[in-house]
């Protein structure tokens, strides 16, 4: 066998590993989460579901006056965004994962609102 081969064996190997890997990462933010945000001096809870769905993610986001379907859900291992379509219009979500936890903001037309999230299931 050849270097050439053996590099080859080395790197198809590694892809196929990675795959999986890849998908376990989102396994991070699947599930139900708590999030607390201030809205004007007022505190706001709301259940954010975030589920696979088909080769991507998708999810629910349940306040305390409607429950919005997730669109465009990103996660990058790091990173979590979404939007998702209000009464107000469209909405994004951005955080930033470390442990179980997501600190992150939700941009409104009146400025970003600061969410912090825990992982409740």
């Amino acid at each position: 066998m050849t270097l050439k081969n053996i590099f080859k064996l080395a790197l198809f190997s590694l892809l196929l590993n990675s795959s999986a890997v890849f998908a376990a990462d989102n396994s991070a933010v699947v599930g139900k989460w708590t999030l607390d945000m201030s809205v004007q001096g007022q505190q706001v809870l709301v259940n954010l579901t975030i589920a696979e769905d088909g080769d991507g993610l998708g999810g629910t986001w349940a306040g305390p006056a409607a429950t919005n379907t997730l669109s465009d859900v990103n996660f990058d291992g790091d990173s979590l965004s979404f939007s998702m379509q209000t009464q107000q219009g469209s909405l994004n979500v951005s955080f930033e994962l470390e442990d179980d936890i997501l600190n992150g903001s939700l941009s409104t037309p009146m400025g970003n609102l600061p969410i912090v999230g825990r992982k409740s299931s």
